[in-house]
Formats: C-alpha cells, sequence, structure tokens
C-alpha cells in the first residue's frame, strides 16, 4: 500500500542561485526514455527516488535545494517541465547509482556469517541495520492523504518510540506554525528474529478532557504499517490494536502520528508503541535498540 499519494506542487517565486543551475544542468545526459515521459509521470518517478534516499546523506544535503527547483518548475509550460524534471530525475539517479557503488567490507565473525538474510537477492553487496534511530518526517498537513511531496522537518528520532509533552519538537513548532496541523511519519526496520505472529499495540497518551481536543472532525490519529500493509489504524481512540505475520528477517515499519501544534500550557499528548514477539511473554515498549537503520 503506497501512502503518499502524488500531490501537484504549489507554484511559488523563487530566486535560484546559480551554483544550483550549473549544478542541474552538468548533471550529465538525461535518459531518452525520460524524455519520453509526461511531467506528472516524471513527478511519480522522483517520489519513487525521494523514498529510496532519504537516509542518503548527500541526498539530504541537497534535497532542500533540489525541492525548490521542482516548485520553481511548476508554472513553466510542459515542455520545459519535463526538461527539468527529466534533469532532477537524473541527479536522484547518480545519487543512488553512486552510494551502490560503495564497497561494503565482508564479514569475518561466525556472528556475522549468520546473518545472509542482510545480503540483497542479487548478490552485489550488503545492508546493515543500525540500530537507535528512526528517521522522522514532519510534514505541514491535516490527513495522511493530503501529505505534500517534501516535509517541512526531517531529522532523526534517537529515542524510544513513546512521548509524551507538546509539539514533538518543541524548539522547532514555528516552522508548523500556532495551532496548525501536522503528520509525523517515524520509518525505520524491524527485526522479526523468527517467523510468526507479532502484535503492536498503539496507546494514545492525549489528554482528552482538554478543551478542544481534536481539530476540525479527526482529531488526533494514528496509524502502523508494516511492509505497506495497516496494522493498527485509530482516531481519537485510547488504544489500539494489531496483529500481523512476519518471515524472520528485517521490515519496513513505518509510524504516523497526525496532531497540530497547541500552544496552552496545560495541553499535553503523546503515545507509546508496543510490542509482542511471537515467542515473548507480554509486550514491551520499542525502544530505540528495536528500531533499525539501513546503512548502504
Amino acid at each position: 500500500m503506497n501512502l503518499r499519494k502524488p500531490t501537484t506542487i504549489k507554484p511559488i517565486t523563487i530566486a535560484l542561485t546559480i551554483s544550483l543551475v550549473f549544478m542541474l544542468y552538468a548533471a550529465g545526459v538525461v535518459q531518452a526514455q525520460a524524455s519520453q515521459k509526461s511531467s506528472d509521470e516524471l513527478l511519480l518517478d522522483i517520489m519513487d527516488l525521494h523514498s529510496e534516499l532519504v537516509t542518503n546523506e548527500t541526498f539530504l544535503a541537497q534535497a532542500k535545494m533540489l525541492g525548490a527547483y521542482l516548485e520553481a518548475a511548476q508554472p513553466l509550460e510542459e515542455a520545459k517541465k519535463i526538461k527539468i524534471y527529466a534533469r532532477v530525475l537524473d541527479i536522484l539517479a547518480k545519487i543512488k547509482d553512486s552510494a551502490q557503488q560503495t564497497p561494503i567490507k565482508p564479514a569475518t565473525t561466525k556472528g556475522d556469517a549468520g546473518r545472509k538474510s542482510l545480503e540483497k537477492e542479487r548478490g552485489e553487496r550488503k545492508s546493515v541495520y543500525e540500530p537507535g534511530a528512526a528517521l522522522l518526517e514532519i510534514f505541514k498537513a491535516d490527513s495522511i492523504e493530503k501529505l505534500p511531496d517534501l516535509p517541512v522537518i526531517r531529522t532523526y528520532w534517537k529515542r524510544d518510540l513513546a512521548y509524551s509533552g507538546g509539539f514533538l519538537l518543541p524548539e522547532r513548532a514555528s516552522e508548523i506554525g500556532r495551532n496548525s496541523p501536522y503528520v509525523a511519519r517515524f520509518s525505520f526496520y524491524y527485526e522479526a528474529k523468527k517467523s510468526g505472529k507479532y502484535g503492536f499495540t498503539v496507546v494514545n497518551k492525549r489528554h482528552f478532557s482538554h478543551a478542544g481536543f481534536a481539530f476540525g472532525e479527526k482529531g488526533n490519529a494514528f496509524k502502523l504499517t508494516i511492509g505497506g500493509v495497516d496494522v493498527v489504524d485509530i482516531v481519537r481512540e485510547k488504544v489500539g490494536q494489531g496483529v500481523c505475520n512476519l518471515k524472520k528477517g528485517f521490515h519496513r515499519v513505518e509510524f504516523w502520528y497526525v496532531d497540530k501544534v497547541e500552544t496552552t500550557v496545560s495541553y499535553r499528548t503523546g503515545f507509546e508503541v508496543k510490542v509482542l514477539a511471537s515467542d515473548a511473554f507480554d509486550a514491551v515498549p520499542l525502544t530505540k535498540e528495536m528500531m533499525l537503520l539501513k546503512k548502504e
């Protein structure tokens, strides 16, 4: 299930630096196949590559500029828009290719040798999963279905998947805006130690007694997906639970949190995510050590 739906980029007036224009035009010759697509098709390709590069350092260093360049191209006629989108797509492809060519040292210990599930099916290189953080992206939107193309904030969440307080990042609340809705997405990998049924629980810690706790009619909402499949999906409820079958190995998890920035001193919100492994006695909090990021 693809939660990100393509939307029209809002046109803006922006002055691009000479260095950015030079970088884009020097990216190389765009593949002939790309030039035969419409701007909407190219934008979908760009979004697909973007989802693969969200942890790539080279991409993160250029993401803001590339996003501004795409927005500046929106008002242009179709032919020029296609040309610009194709160049951006070419740059993203080169970043991806560069990451794939980075050599990874082979495993030498018995423990590493036993982790063959980390190897890609093609056997070209190994994927290393590092614990301790999730990728956090915060969008200025009031629902998961209406996300803009790029988040307002992109950072790492280096703590357990639990929170209690006001806005997730108090020092950056002004970037979303007072009383403005937002969607936070935590992305990471979870390792199933063995195949079987796994239970996930999401606890809503928002104070329901607080007047005006809900924005619009939806209120705060939570969604937990594994491999693109919904496991938990709740709106306002105190607790949501779901069960899924997982094979032994690594699975991509996305935890979505929909709320709004509140400025009331007494306002508190939050959540906690728990997991019950197939061979465990009881559910335990999903700690930062259980959240893995893939480094290639």
